[in-house]
């Protein structure tokens, strides 16, 4: 498992690190490295591929919504860690995993691990995806998402105008960050059930939702009695 801790205070951030690697004393092979600025963290996700990234908000005077922008439309988890209670509301509107505020207790932060390894999807608030699209960054509205569909590693978001969308975070990491009135149907689908008219059942044990516009998505088998 590799961390990233963007945090401009070193004291800070070797206790968080510190923190971090007495809860997970238990899991295998923790890396953990430090940046305090945004332009090295920006220079760092280029060559490295991270599993959770914990952010401070406010870095030598620099906004750290400026690097959160760009790193919630990539394949890793964010938990903010800041001073700023204020800035929460606004954090978990672009999909963060969990907002601490500082000082960082212990409990606290076993509490975002534990969101991180078994997530409570009840407390999602998010309202944003971001989306990276031609060098730049879209926020598409969760509202507007019909059903997101797995391509690899990766995930395809077909949304209420009919366009679609690509996603580098996998499917079962968007669905541990969406809200709970979107179901996991199958191992290959997510589907916002506000766009859903009927549950159909068919002859051969197969089953499927169809959607008010029409479209149809298969229902996995184990995943009927959720649905």
């Amino acid at each position: 498992m590799k961390i990233l801790i963007v945090e401009d205070e070193t004291t800070s951030a070797k206790r968080l690190k510190r923190l971090i690697l007495q809860l997970l004393s238990n899991k295998p092979r923790i890396e953990i490295l430090h940046e305090d600025s945004l332009e090295a963290a920006l220079h760092l996700f280029e060559k490295n591929k991270f599993d959770l990234l914990f952010l401070d908000l406010n870095l030598n005077g620099e906004n750290g919504f400026d690097i959160l922008k760009h790193v919630v439309s990539q394949s890793f988890h964010t938990i903010i860690v800041s001073a700023y209670a204020e800035k929460a509301i606004e954090a978990f509107e672009y999909g963060v995993l969990d907002f601490i505020v500082k000082p960082v207790m212990p409990e606290r932060l076993n509490k975002a691990m534990n969101r991180f390894y078994f997530p409570d999807r009840s407390r999602n608030s998010t309202e944003f995806l971001a989306i990276r699209k031609m060098g730049s960054l879209e926020l598409i509205q969760i509202s507007q998402i019909k059903y997101i569909q797995a391509i690899k590693h990766y995930s395809e978001i077909y949304l209420q105008n009919g366009s679609k969308r690509f996603h580098d975070k996998s499917l079962e990491k968007l669905y541990n960050t969406l809200p709970e009135h979107f179901e996991r149907i199958h191992k290959s689908y997510i589907a916002n059930l506000e766009f859903v008219k009927e549950f159909q059942s068919e002859s051969g044990s197969r089953y499927q939702l169809k959607l008010k516009d029409g479209s149809n998505l298969p229902v996995g088998r184990t995943r009927v009695k959720e649905v």
